[in-house]
């Protein structure tokens, strides 16, 4: 009876997931100057970088070795 109850209450609360449609916007900065803004696959598709790899540095906002930083578009 309780464990139902706590199941309830669980479907409940993770049944709120907020699901993302359309991909996030991802910019290419090189110091000030944005280089180019597209989806992970666009910009996997220009540099040859997976798109894990294109997450990875948009999230972590990573300069790489070019001088190239990864960054999410501020959506609004």
């Amino acid at each position: 009876e309780i464990v139902a109850e706590v199941q309830k209450l669980g479907k409940s609360m993770w049944t709120e997931k907020p699901k993302r449609k359309t991909p996030r916007k991802i910019a290419i900065w090189h110091g000030d100057r944005i280089l180019v803004t597209g989806t992970a696959e666009q910009l996997s598709e220009i540099t040859g970088l997976s798109k894990n790899i294109i997450w990875d540095r948009a999230r972590s906002l990573w300069i790489d070795s070019k001088g190239r930083q990864f960054r999410y578009v501020e959506e609004r």
